[in-house]
């Protein structure tokens, strides 16, 4: 499965869970359900990428610590 056809299929099954629970649980139609749910799905993946980005540059950081943490400093 190449990285589109990933992104694609996890994609649909997210919107169709979003779908389904704001259908089920809210009591809201499934007009609205769908139309919120598009709302939602490329938002969920929006935080998801913002989070990967945020860790990865918290490693680098960590990295180029000149510093030593307080936890780590020999007395």
């Amino acid at each position: 499965m190449t990285r589109w056809q990933k992104n694609a299929a996890y994609a649909s099954a997210l919107y169709a869970l979003v779908v389904l629970m704001l259908r089920f649980t809210t009591g809201e139609g499934w007009d609205t359900s769908l139309l919120i749910a598009l709302v939602v799905t490329p938002l969920a993946f929006w935080m998801g990428r913002l989070r990967r980005r945020t860790s990865e540059q918290a490693r680098e950081w960590g990295r180029r610590r000149v510093r030593p943490w307080p936890e780590e400093r020999r007395r």
